[in-house]
């Protein structure tokens, strides 16, 4: 029990970095290749909490630097919001899928944080997303692996996902939305 405990504490923090930290599934797979007496299920459920608990960190975190805002940046936000707010079902939806992948979620949070997108449905969609997926890549880690690459093409990802996550509150939603309704 105590390497469960280890090892949620490394994975939340690793998910309180906004960037350049291994992906969590390679941690959790290492550990089961490390040591088989790891139960492939258990790692994906402690990995699913601890990230899930990190990212909210890394929220909480982001949404300090609101206060920086211009005031044009933080109408964009608030038209983010409100959005976003019309459209809890999709949001549930959208983070799921995108929890799915093995890809770098730090986006969802950081965007979150500064925009203040409702969070209720965006934690329980993660969770399960990642449950799911951490599993999966867990079993299937030596195929993953290879087929995903290194901590470099990973770090390249999380650092594209913090770029497009504070560009979120640069763009003017309104009138962007306004386009796409007229065409």
């Amino acid at each position: 029990m105590a390497d469960y405990l280890s090892l949620a504490f490394l994975v939340f923090v690793i998910n309180l970095i906004p960037a350049f930290m291994p992906p969590t599934w390679l941690i959790l797979s290492r550990e089961l290749f490390r040591d088989s007496g790891f139960d492939p299920l258990m790692l994906a459920l402690v990995g699913a909490i601890a990230s899930t608990l990190g990212r909210a960190g890394l929220m909480l975190f982001s949404s300090f630097f609101r206060r920086f805002f211009s005031k044009q940046i933080e109408h964009h936000a608030e038209e983010i919001r409100e959005f976003f707010d019309k459209k809890e079902k999709e949001l549930f939806m959208g983070t799921f899928l995108y929890a799915l992948s093995p890809f770098p979620s730090n986006l969802i949070f950081i965007a979150n944080g500064l925009t203040k997108v409702d969070w209720k449905p965006i934690f329980p969609a993660f969770f399960l997303g990642r449950l799911i997926s951490y599993y999966v890549l867990i079993r299937v880690s030596g195929i993953a692996f290879s087929f995903f690459g290194s901590y470099l093409s990973a770090s390249a990802l999380d650092l594209v996902g913090l770029i497009a996550a504070v560009s979120i509150v640069f763009v003017d939603w309104k009138k962007f939305f306004s386009k796409k309704a007229k065409k």
